[in-house]
């Protein structure tokens, strides 16, 4: 290009069907790449013969590629998309990336969005490499979803990169498996603040003002299912020496009566723009809380030694596993789920039981209420018996403060009076209805 042209100019060039908010401004303050190629050929073509490509597939891309570089401007802007996304999750950036389709690209812009997750494997583990990580940390982690995308390429000609966010992760070298589970950087940013007793180190989580809530402490509408005569709206009074506000228990709901505290004896310990780490569950065996505290351990080790400009306090999650409603089907000594979800201050969302149905039953419309017999697996029988009592499962939050993992094992949040509390206000908005 004789100038670089504005963003506005750019874009409109490009002609992208979708672009996340907030990228103008970003580029803005690039400072620019002249790199030659998108992907490096040596890269390319170790890739062809790892995989054994056949002829068809590799023409494909390498011309897909050169149709991207040929253009100026497209070449141009797809190398700040490039440096945007290799620092996306390092960043906490909260634009929402996802699959992009440059109408400028008049063949094959079906690739494009391969492509450019692709180009970010290079630089993004050159970054690495410059931290000084081990190679064994990063180097499998983009051949994840890198295989199966060859394969659909191959076998079926579809180029449709699939949950373009979660694999990003891969792409970037953004995520992390330390032991059993995977760790990537996570601004929290929940309506609630966590504070620490100076003297009993004890946690209490407090919520923030103004949400409804139904009178078994769920978001009132989780799942479609409101509450008029028994919600309440949550509460924040402070003074200068004092908080009342109310208690998320971390079983894994909001009290209704409210909670004081001191300041001079209570801490801040978490609060909205903190950096934990995201985990993540990948499936297999090994699920407990010994894997648990093990990974953590790791993570914290981590990213301490290779990210130490980050200030990590801890860990979060959500999933439908930390529905503490799943205690009461499971045997609580035996099952691994309800032992993993006790070492976890767990909380609310307005997320339902969708997780659960597609993790459980293979759909989130899965149909419940069909011939029972259908369904297999103890846990599937379970959930369909309490379902069908009119209750619905939830997915839940959790944090753990990186204070509690040499605790974890030993239920560093919950007590057994939040368990007994639990027991006796779950499903309490049902209680009118049937009785």
């Amino acid at each position: 290009m004789d100038r670089r042209l504005n963003y506005d100019e750019c874009t409109a060039y490009c002609d992208f069907d979708y672009l996340p908010e907030g990228l103008e401004a970003k580029y803005n303050r690039y400072q620019g790449n002249d790199a030659p190629h998108l992907i490096p050929r040596d890269f390319l073509s170790d890739l062809f013969e790892q995989y054994d490509l056949p002829e068809h597939a590799r023409q494909r891309l390498v011309r897909g590629i050169e149709n991207v570089e040929s253009n100026a401007v497209l070449f141009h802007f797809t190398k700040f998309l490039v440096g945007e996304l290799i620092l996306a999750r390092q960043r906490c950036d909260e634009a929402h990336y996802t699959n992009m389709t440059p109408g400028c690209m008049n063949q094959d812009g079906e690739l494009y969005s391969f492509l450019l997750l692709l180009a970010c494997v290079v630089p993004s583990m050159e970054m690495l490499k410059k931290r000084s990580i081990p190679q064994v940390y990063y180097e499998q982690i983009p051949h994840q979803p890198l295989k199966l995308q060859l394969d659909k390429l191959v076998l079926h000609g579809d180029a449709k990169v699939y949950d373009f966010p979660w694999v990003m992760n891969f792409y970037t070298c953004s995520i992390f498996l330390l032991d059993r589970f995977y760790f990537i950087p996570y601004r929290f940013g929940d309506p609630f603040t966590m504070f620490r007793h100076v003297n009993t180190q004890q946690v209490v989580a407090l919520r923030h003002a103004g949400e409804e809530f139904r009178s078994d402490g769920q978001r009132n509408g989780t799942n479609d299912v409101y509450d008029p005569p028994g919600c309440f709206v949550s509460e924040w009074i402070e003074d200068e020496d004092r908080i009342a506000a109310n208690r998320i228990n971390p079983m894994g709901f909001v009290e209704r009566n409210m909670t004081p505290i001191l300041k001079k004896e209570w801490k801040a310990a978490l609060r909205e723009g903190d950096l934990l780490l995201a985990l993540h569950i990948p499936s297999g065996p090994g699920y407990t809380p010994e894997r648990l505290k093990k990974s953590m351990s790791l993570a914290i080790e981590f990213y301490e030694t290779y990210f130490p400009e980050m200030p990590v306090k801890g860990f979060w999650s959500a999933s439908w596993l930390y529905d503490t409603r799943l205690s009461l089907i499971l045997d609580n000594e035996r099952s691994n789920i309800v032992r993993v979800q006790r070492q976890f201050y767990n909380y609310p969302t307005l997320d339902g039981d969708g997780m659960l149905r597609h993790e459980v039953f293979g759909d989130r419309q899965a149909d419940l209420a069909a011939d029972s017999g259908q369904f297999t697996t103890s846990l599937q029988k379970a959930a369909v018996a309490y379902m069908q009592t009119g209750a619905r499962f939830n997915t839940l939050s959790m944090i753990v403060l990186k204070e509690e993992i040499e605790r974890i094992g030993s239920m560093p949040y919950i007590t057994d009076a939040d368990i007994g509390q639990f027991r006796r206000i779950v499903d309490s908005h049902l209680r009118e209805v049937f009785g």
